[in-house]
């Protein structure tokens, strides 16, 4: 285990934090200009202002210490998200805006990095350093967001047809599909028209009558919308003749 290789005598030194730290920036911005598979060590260490065994010292590999870049920068970039779902049942629309709004104000930081976390997803099948760290990123993302989606069900938010694990699931790998169309079209995705989908999507499945926060004409909550006469938003529906209530 990497652990092995610290000194055994107490946690590392602050020195040795720093250049642990640097390390990981290093490989982030190599891996910006030259792509997972370009990558050297040379490069990494040359960049770190540090030497090859460093790389050895503090991560055991370079596989392991680019595994940990990256998935630590795609935690990094989750940070504010995952803040604003926190309590997500006291305000589901609210905080299901801020969080896309979250999302859509760190994209511009996180959109040169797509292109490498798409070349990590793709190393997975073949390097253990980045299936553990990946799957353990996404499991952990999908307990907390079956959590919060189980959360609005149990409050009647959501309805009954909602299974919190799979659909947990589906939001993540579809937010993994969009990177990697990101990855391959960065031009073809309008990034900030896709985020605009997710509240929208999300309320649909609510049990509330349509909200501002659906979004304009041709959005959930307009005529022609999901659903047909008499359904949330169109001809008949919230506080109208036929309507819920």
């Amino acid at each position: 285990m990497n652990e092995s290789r610290q000194p055994s005598s107490g946690p590392p030194s602050s020195g040795a934090s720093a250049t642990r730290e640097r390390l990981l920036a290093a490989a982030l911005t190599v891996i910006g200009t030259s792509g997972v598979p370009g990558a050297t060590s040379r490069q990494i260490a040359a960049t770190a202002g540090t030497n090859l065994q460093a790389i050895t010292y503090h991560f055991g590999s370079k596989d392991d210490l680019v595994a940990e870049a990256l998935v630590g920068a795609v935690r990094e970039w989750l940070v504010p998200v995952r803040a604003a779902l926190d309590g997500l049942a006291e305000d589901p629309a609210g905080r299901l805006v801020r969080a896309v709004w979250e999302l859509q104000s760190t994209l511009a930081d996180a959109l040169p990095r797509v292109p490498a976390y798409v070349e990590a997803l793709a190393q997975v099948p073949r390097h253990e350093s980045y299936r553990d760290r990946i799957r353990a990123l996404l499991a952990e993302l999908r307990t907390e967001l079956a959590t919060s989606l189980r959360e609005l069900k149990e409050t009647g938010f959501l309805a009954e047809w909602v299974d919190p694990e799979p659909m947990a699931a589906l939001v993540l790998a579809a937010a993994d599909g969009a990177a990697i169309h990101l990855g391959i079209d960065p031009d073809g995705i309008d990034v900030d028209d896709v985020l605009g989908q997710v509240v929208p999507m999300l309320l649909a499945a609510s049990t509330l009558p349509p909200s501002p926060w659906t979004g304009s004409e041709g959005s959930a909550g307009s005529e022609g919308s999901a659903g047909s006469e008499g359904s949330a938003g169109s001809e008949g529906s919230a506080g109208s003749e036929g309507s819920a209530g």
